[in-house]
């Protein structure tokens, strides 16, 4: 079984459907020169589909979580509520390790932002994914 890598931290009691897919984890830096996010999962049996993947519903959610996190990285929003996202499958992948995921703010307007990004397992590139987000400002 994967464990989770030095630096993450779960991602508990914000959403109550993630906390359940879940745990999710986060890689979050923020500063004066630096916004990165990282996200992550473990996943195991309750995952997975009848043909013992990863289930593509357990991918999207994570994808939707990933979506949102890089979207409020660097930007001070309270939270980002998806508008559209877009995923494509690209290989499937068992159950037992440790996925990531990452992305770009491509653009950001007063009240949208615009990621793409990309969830692996390990080196193998497993989803890309692009969305909308509408941003929820602090305060």
């Amino acid at each position: 079984m994967a464990t989770v890598p030095e630096h993450f931290v779960p991602a508990v009691d914000t959403d109550p459907a993630e906390d359940h897919i879940g745990p999710f984890y986060l890689w979050r830096e923020e500063g004066a020169d630096i916004a990165f996010c990282e996200t992550g999962i473990i996943t195991s049996e309750r995952h997975t589909n009848n043909l013992g993947n990863v289930h593509g519903g357990v991918l999207m959610t994570f994808a939707d979580f990933t979506l949102c996190a890089v979207g409020k990285t660097g930007s001070g929003d309270q939270a980002i509520v998806t508008v559209s996202m877009t995923t494509q499958f690209l290989k499937g992948t068992k159950a037992g390790g440790w996925l990531h995921g990452y992305g770009a703010v491509s653009r950001r307007t007063g009240s949208l932002v615009f990621v793409d990004g990309r969830l692996c397992d390990g080196d193998d590139l497993l989803v890309t994914f692009s969305g909308v987000g509408k941003r929820i400002r602090a305060g």
